[in-house]
């Protein structure tokens, strides 16, 4: 609830109607789902959408791999583990400004923390499109901040604590 799939395609639909060379992949099952498929199907976004529905984390991993972005519109989230991974991965993060996901994206310098105002939103991707080292900059410290917060780590701190 509240993961906004439809504006995400939304924004993938404005930079494709824009000349920007973009897909969009949706991982998961949702209710939306049948109105995303009417919709891409309704706005000619068969080679630009796709819906993956749920995979195993091999194939997640495998995607993460193979993109640029992670997106996750979310109204409200706890931990947002599918960013965190994105970023592991070298996926910039396109997010909301919810729970902890500012300061995940450190206000903007490892992603974009979505406004969810689409014209807002699409002018701020179009920035970082347009600017490919902007771009390798925020990517790499997203993966810097992410892979401090392997599960090696994670043991060894709990290791810490139990001696404390």
């Amino acid at each position: 609830i509240g993961k906004q799939p439809m504006y995400a395609v939304q924004l993938v639909e404005v930079l494709f109607k824009k000349g920007f060379d973009v897909q969009l992949s949706v991982y998961g099952q949702g209710s939306e789902r049948q109105k995303i498929e009417n919709y891409i199907n309704e706005n000619q976004l068969e080679s630009v959408i796709f819906l993956k529905g749920n995979q195993d984390q091999e194939t997640i991993k495998k995607a993460f791999g193979e993109s640029h972005f992670v997106v996750l519109p979310s109204l409200s989230e706890g931990w947002p583990k599918v960013i965190a991974e994105g970023m592991f991965w070298g996926c910039l993060p396109l997010a909301s400004k919810v729970s902890c996901l500012p300061n995940m994206l450190d206000n903007g310098n490892r992603g974009l923390l979505l406004t969810l105002e689409l014209k807002q939103d699409v002018v701020m991707i179009e920035s970082i499109l347009n600017n490919p080292d902007d771009y390798k900059e925020k990517a790499l410290h997203a993966i810097e901040w992410s892979r401090q917060f392997t599960l090696d780590v994670f043991e060894s701190e709990i290791k810490k604590l139990m001696r404390s």
